[in-house]
């Protein structure tokens, strides 16, 4: 029997709740079972979907010229090995699925066929006109833009009227003690010490910060704030904050050139969607 006919007769309640669980983890990132009623209708709707595309492609004239080998079978299987997080999860996932191990290779072996046969009715991708890609990038601007950012670590000391130590006025005379001791080489050790912010696991590190991400009252400060100093006690509605810059990039656009390569990307993307999908309606 031809792999073309095996992949025919897949049991196909095997093959859809194998693609019940992709799509679960795909939209949702959870197994099906963890779903929502309307979730469930969601994902059944687009498993069906994609099962019978793939019965389609693999019934194509293209897909019976291709030949997957068990090796590429294999490989895919172990990256779902892995994803599983060992080969006991993967056992339980397959049983707590019904999908036997035979069914999964054939239905593997069918997705890597399909996948082939995709890229190789939308290997010809027409290029991209200069003209085209510079009219998309002044249209586009604000996608090639950077704002303003700062690498910023913070001490917070929070106020929360529930507990004496952080009503208004003991969270302020807080904060303003750790002030007095803080500077750019001791910041880190206060900020475990004393910081209420998630952050001070990481020694108050919040990474790098775009204009617009932080509180108004706090980018007030960075717009001045020299690198490598402790600024003095900033009250925002959360409570009582003190920050040092370490980095700071200005805002930038850039040019028609640094933005080219991402334009021909997603030209390219859009092609070979475009393509596929024209190449899938005409099929029988």
């Amino acid at each position: 029997m031809s792999n073309n006919q095996k992949l025919q007769q897949l049991d196909s309640d095997q093959s859809l709740a194998y693609q019940k669980l992709k799509v679960a983890q795909q939209q949702f990132g959870v197994n099906p079972q963890s779903l929502t009623t309307q979730e469930l209708q969601q994902v059944d709707r687009l498993a069906n979907h994609s099962l019978a595309i793939q019965q389609k492609i693999c019934r194509s004239p293209e897909a019976r010229l291709i030949h997957i080998d068990e090796e590429q079978v294999n490989q895919t299987i172990n990256s779902l090995v892995e994803q599983c997080g060992d080969i006991y999860q993967f056992q339980l996932m397959l049983n707590k699925h019904q999908i036997s191990e035979s069914a999964l290779r054939l239905i593997v072996k069918q997705e890597l066929v399909c996948d082939t046969a995709l890229e190789l009715v939308s290997g010809q991708i027409p290029p991209l006109a200069e003209q085209d890609a510079l009219d998309y990038y002044h249209k586009h601007l604000d996608k090639f833009s950077r704002k303003r950012t700062w690498k910023v670590s913070q001490i917070l000391i929070t106020i929360n009227n529930d507990f004496a130590e952080n009503r208004a006025g003991e969270a302020k005379k807080r904060i303003e003690q750790v002030y007095q001791q803080a500077n750019a080489d001791n910041f880190p050790q206060l900020a475990l010490k004393y910081s209420e912010c998630p952050s001070a696991v990481e020694g108050g590190q919040l990474g790098w910060c775009e204009q617009g991400k932080l509180f108004n009252e706090i980018e007030s400060v960075l717009q001045w704030l020299p690198k490598g100093v402790v600024s003095a006690p900033i009250q925002t509605e959360v409570g009582y904050h003190i920050v040092v810059c370490h980095e700071e990039k200005p805002e930038q656009v850039a040019t028609f050139e640094q933005a080219y390569p991402s334009i021909e990307e997603l030209h390219s993307k859009r092609a070979k969607t475009f393509l596929q999908k024209a190449w899938i309606a005409e099929l029988k």
